[in-house]
């Protein structure tokens, strides 16, 4: 058989294996792709089709762009189709002024002028459906306290759901409506890529294996980026990333791009550099942003197809080479839901993932932290650890 006829053969015995191990016959300590209970039928009611329209919920907001100073430069010329533009925004990406202090400049919407966001403090009334990029209507939700005035600079989380999932099962199971209120951030959620069909475009969600399509979902992310910063005052040294399982393997592609540039740290869940009987695999490529990490994984029994322990120690290992503070998290759990607690006295369950990446804006210098000094928050599961060479 020709190399890329196996290549291709395996990747699809791969996805079916997958998607067996994530079917509804499993008990939700093994559901989905991250081990964390199956889709509900308000995740199935939230996905709509690329090309479906729906009014915003009765307490849902449409974001106004705040001053001048933060909005985004139109341009028209940007739009999908337009290949120059197109290279014209990946080379400002690899030629950006980037360091370790300062974040890559905001991006400008690929399509010129940025619709209103559809934005809510809960997951039903916080979806954007009709969301065009690169000419392709997306869909992500929008999470924005009630809190939220304007006043000051927020901080923005991006987080990718995993296998089989949607941007709602993330809400729910990650517990990011209380999450974004109790601790004072936006969170962005994109949606996997559906064809016109409803099926997804992508075997494994997010194209870090159909990697001719990866330049189509990080000028998604920007895009995002773009319009959020147009209308919403963020705070550009504390935007962040986090992925589970095939997110998680997602945010580790994209982290080894310079559009990691965007983010002030990075928190791969189950995620990591991963491979597939040595025919596919994730390559680490040193950025110019030491951002600081979480590596979390479920112990030698994280396995889906790929080995996440594998994939995700390797990922430790390069990034401590490389001059970056890693945290690494290994709750021995298996491919499943992270056992980790809400706090003594009450607030929300993973609050310790949530403050690492606030403890962590940028400036921090490269390999430095502040838990270097007083060592992990008390919230921190004990399972978690500051890693060392």
């Amino acid at each position: 058989m020709a190399p890329v006829a196996r290549f291709r053969v395996l990747l699809v015995a791969w996805a079916a294996l997958a998607q067996a191990c994530t079917s509804d016959t499993l008990s939700p300590a093994g559901g989905e792709d991250s081990g964390v209970p199956l889709t509900t039928s308000e995740d199935a009611a939230a996905s709509v089709a690329p090309d479906a329209e729906q009014s915003p919920p009765p307490d849902a907001g449409t974001a106004a762009p705040v001053d001048a100073e933060t909005q985004i430069v139109e341009d028209a010329s940007a739009g999908a189709g337009d290949a120059q533009a197109l290279d014209a925004r990946t080379s400002a990406a690899d030629a950006g002024t980037i360091t370790s202090t300062t974040p890559l400049a905001l991006p400008r919407y690929t399509m010129g002028q940025c619709p209103r966001l559809t934005f809510g403090a809960t997951s039903s009334t916080s979806i954007n459906v009709g969301f065009t990029s690169m000419g392709v209507t997306r869909q992500f939700r929008l999470l924005v306290p009630r809190s939220y005035d304007g006043a000051r600079a927020w901080p923005l989380m991006f987080a990718w759901h995993w296998l089989n999932a949607q941007s709602g099962s993330f809400v729910r199971d990650g517990e990011l409506e209380s999450a974004a209120e109790q601790m004072g951030f936006i969170i962005a959620l994109p949606d996997k890529k559906l064809k016109a069909n409803g099926d997804k475009q992508y075997l494994f969600d997010w194209p870090f294996v159909e990697t001719n399509h990866a330049e189509e979902e990080l000028v998604f992310m920007e895009d995002m980026l773009a319009c959020i910063a147009n209308q919403f005052t963020i705070d550009r040294t504390r935007v962040y990333a986090i992925g589970v399982s095939a997110g998680g393997l997602w945010v580790t592609y994209m982290a080894m791009t310079p559009r990691v540039g965007y983010f002030a740290a990075v928190e791969s869940l189950s995620g990591g550099l991963g491979d597939v009987a040595g025919v596919w695999h994730i390559d680490y490529h040193p950025q110019p942003n030491k951002f600081p990490a979480v590596v979390l994984w479920g112990g030698p029994t994280d396995w889906l197809g790929v080995n996440f322990e594998r994939a995700s120690m390797k990922l430790r290992d390069e990034l401590i080479d490389d001059g970056h503070f890693v945290v690494t998290c290994t709750h021995m759990s298996g491919h499943a839901v992270p056992p980790i607690m809400a706090p003594p006295g009450g607030g929300t369950r993973f609050y310790s993932l949530w403050r690492f990446m606030l403890d962590h804006p940028f400036g921090t210098p490269p390999g430095f932290s502040p838990y270097q000094m007083s060592g992990l928050p008390s919230e921190f599961p004990d399972w978690c650890q500051i890693a060392t060479p």
